[in-house]
């Protein structure tokens, strides 16, 4: 073999290492693009997130009842800078409720681990809030915190074991205790409204009722569960079976783990529980506070406590966010012969500021601050 053959090979590698280079060139700038193309669909998801939560809270305040006779504001001005020790707790009772609920996040992560997470319980306790604000019948919170948790760090199973160990403790510490009001109060009203939370709570407690049984015994929860969707098919209120039946499956699986997560860590079950009544306590005696607030002082704090617990749960039967429409209708109609004449008005838009926009509000707020905050961590990464 000569010189010139082995030289050959060699000519040959210098087209070959100089394609390569020329296709490295174009798929960096193709990335680039690529990069680019992403941020600019991120920033245009947070702008349409940030229109369509103003345009909701928009929707909510026109939706707001503002018929009837109602006094100057004038008038209430005066009235509320008299009466601040009942003006402050009606529109701030949501601050403690939503402490209560962080130290629940926290006490439930704390345990999985040792880790503190003040902040990723803070901002589920808030954001479950605001979800459950926004959707109708209030579903969305836990699958949103569920989902938060998994951003935060924790496993899938350990998000679904916190949130669900929270709901179920939640849920049976609660729902006795109104039933025990709804029968011991003894305080009626308007029938529908009456008839709407007495069906509300029965409603409320067959799906939970019916987990707990999944979860401890779960070929018989399946058999109800699959029973229950084969008659509802019939009548043609279910029109996709499977889809149902395998989100039931599902349910029941965040539910087991949330079971077994309580069984693990049976000394946060006073801690949901206090948290829980706390919330039932303080969200039922805003109207008291509210009345207060507008200096009617005849006013007797249990009526007006059951007299909540029954627009609480009436309101929850509408498909609404929030209950909006059906709320405001049952306050008026539970508390027009209670509220000042001209004050009927204004209580009730103080009552849903102090339940509903303000949690509403201040979820509102946090998204605007995780997502400029992403939206600066993303600038500086790519510096």
């Amino acid at each position: 073999m000569d010189e010139s053959d082995k030289e050959r090979p060699t000519e040959k590698a210098a087209p070959v290492e100089a394609s390569a280079k020329a296709q490295e060139a174009p798929t960096s700038e193709s990335e680039k693009k690529r990069e680019r193309n992403k941020r600019v669909r991120s920033v245009l998801l947070y702008l349409l997130f940030f229109l369509v939560n103003a345009i909701v809270i928009a929707v909510f305040l026109l939706q707001e009842d503002k018929t009837g006779d109602r006094a100057l504001w004038e008038n209430v001005k005066i009235n509320l800078s008299d009466n601040l020790l009942f003006a402050i707790p009606a529109l701030f009772g949501y601050v403690l409720v939503l402490l209560a609920d962080v130290l629940v996040f926290n006490v439930l992560i704390y345990k999985l681990g040792g880790r503190n997470k003040s902040v990723l319980a803070t901002k589920a306790a808030v954001y479950g809030r605001y979800y459950d604000k926004i959707t109708p019948w209030s579903v969305g919170g836990e699958p949103f915190q569920i989902g938060y948790l998994i951003f935060g760090g924790l496993r899938a199973g350990e998000s679904c074991a916190v949130t669900m160990s929270r709901h179920i403790v939640r849920f049976f510490t609660t729902a006795p205790i109104v039933i025990a009001i709804l029968l011991i109060g003894r305080i009626s009203t308007n029938a529908v409204v009456m008839a709407a939370a007495i069906l509300s709570v029965i409603f409320g407690l067959i799906v939970p009722t019916l987990m707990l049984i999944c979860a401890k015994r779960p070929v018989v929860g399946e058999k109800i569960g699959l029973f229950v969707i084969r008659v509802l098919t019939k009548v043609r209120i279910v029109k996709d079976p499977q889809k149902i039946t395998d989100r039931l499956k599902e349910n029941i699986r965040k539910f087991s783990l949330g079971v077994d997560h309580l069984t693990k860590n049976r000394w946060a079950l006073p801690v949901i529980a206090c948290a829980a009544i706390i919330e039932l306590v303080v969200t039922n005696s805003l109207p008291y506070f509210v009345i207060r607030a507008f200096g009617y002082a005849e006013v007797n704090f249990w009526r007006t406590f059951v007299l909540c617990v029954y627009v609480t749960y009436a309101s929850g039967v509408a498909p609404t966010p929030g209950g909006a429409g059906l709320a405001e209708l049952s306050f008026y109609a539970v508390f027009a012969t209670i509220v000042p004449d001209g004050y009927l008005f204004w209580a009730v838009l103080f009552w849903r500021i102090a339940v509903f926009y303000l949690p509403v509000f201040i979820g509102f707020l946090l998204h605007i601050y995780d997502s400029v905050r992403g939206v600066v961590r993303s600038v500086k990464q790519r510096r």
